[in-house]
């Protein structure tokens, strides 16, 4: 029976080393997000994104990606300057960032954005779209 208690014990501590030893590598996640995007004439727009991390990240990036709606679907823009921007940031448990897209008149856009993370040596991402403008 000594054996057994042994090893019981053993695992139970392996297990609780596995558990709370993956949780101070895992990375941060996100825990409110937004994405609001404000069409300011015929051929621009600007587009605001925040997400606040449930802890501080060693780096977190905010990619913004102009799609336009092209025969019912979604697709990257076309005839653009820019049709991605992104902000980095380290050491921080949220991020901002704001940008002005450059637009065709008579299209209709929506921003895809996604927030990558970084803590350690795990990497997690979360998408959020915009609304259409």
């Amino acid at each position: 029976m000594k054996k057994q208690t042994k090893r019981i014990y053993l695992l139970i501590a392996l297990a609780l080393a596995l558990v709370f030893g993956s949780v101070s590598l895992a990375s941060a996640s996100v825990l409110t997000a937004s994405v609001n995007a404000n069409r300011t004439s015929n051929t621009a727009a600007t587009v605001a994104a925040h997400a606040s991390f449930n802890r501080t990240a060693d780096s977190c990036t905010c990619k913004m990606t102009l799609q336009e709606k092209y025969k019912g679907s979604w697709r990257t823009a076309t005839g653009v300057p820019v049709k991605t921007a992104s902000r980095t940031k380290t050491k921080t448990s949220s991020i901002l960032f704001s940008y002005k897209f450059t637009l065709v008149k008579g299209k209709v856009y929506r921003v895809k954005t996604t927030f990558t993370d970084k803590k350690g040596s795990s990497t997690a991402s979360s998408t959020y779209y915009s609304g259409t403008f």
